[in-house]
């Protein structure tokens, strides 16, 4: 499977950029393309910078989630699309970065975001304090503390626990029903070991 790798908050010529592309490929295969083009950030004169701001690549996932849909649509297929995000620091701009997750909430995506390090992720709860009675949209961030998971299983679990409903949600309330299941032979279908738990840990910090 591809994925588009993007960073943020990093300095280029004294400019800080919000949103920028990881790596020489528009998508990278697997976790092993993830892992190379995010390390091969730091072999370019990108500095990694202050402050943290999500809003650029939340947007920037917003249109391809909606892209990825409309293509898949033509297919007569289904697409949704989950943008996880890697931060060591709080967002800056709570306002701004709750009306950008807003506005996404009305194409196929869901947010997770994972804070990594020691930092008081205090400033981070609003991610998580949706309230559909109050607000506009659908809930669709999930935050997690990566030192409070002692294991890849229980980070795992913690991470995807809310998407099946968010993608239930989006559909559902669009009208859109699964298709009928399509016939495929079991002996094409490839079942990969999960991810080794070293390597995980090691890549996450």
């Amino acid at each position: 499977q591809r994925f588009p790798v993007w960073g943020f908050g990093a300095k280029y010529n004294n400019t800080v950029r919000h949103c920028f592309q990881c790596g020489t490929d528009v998508e990278v295969e697997g976790v092993q393309g993830i892992m190379d083009a995010y390390r091969g950030v730091f072999r370019t004169p990108l500095t990694m910078s202050y402050p943290t701001k999500f809003v650029e690549v939340i947007e920037t996932s917003s249109s391809y989630a909606q892209h990825e849909q409309e293509s898949a649509s033509e297919l007569g297929k289904l697409s949704y699309t989950i943008l996880l995000i890697l931060t060591a620091g709080n967002v800056e701009d709570v306002q701004e970065t709750k009306q950008y997750l807003m506005n996404a909430s009305q194409h196929p995506l869901s947010v997770v975001i994972v804070g990594i390090g020691d930092a008081d992720f205090a400033g981070m709860r609003f991610l998580d304090d949706f309230d559909a009675s109050a607000e506009e949209g659908r809930d669709i961030t999930k935050f997690v503390r990566f030192n409070d998971y002692k294991s890849y299983t229980a980070l795992s679990e913690a991470v995807l626990d809310e998407i099946p409903g968010q993608l239930v949600d989006f559909f559902y309330d669009r009208g859109i029903l699964p298709s009928t299941g399509e016939e495929y032979d079991e002996n094409d279908v490839e079942i990969r070991p999960e991810d080794d738990e070293e390597r995980t840990f090691t890549f996450l910090g």
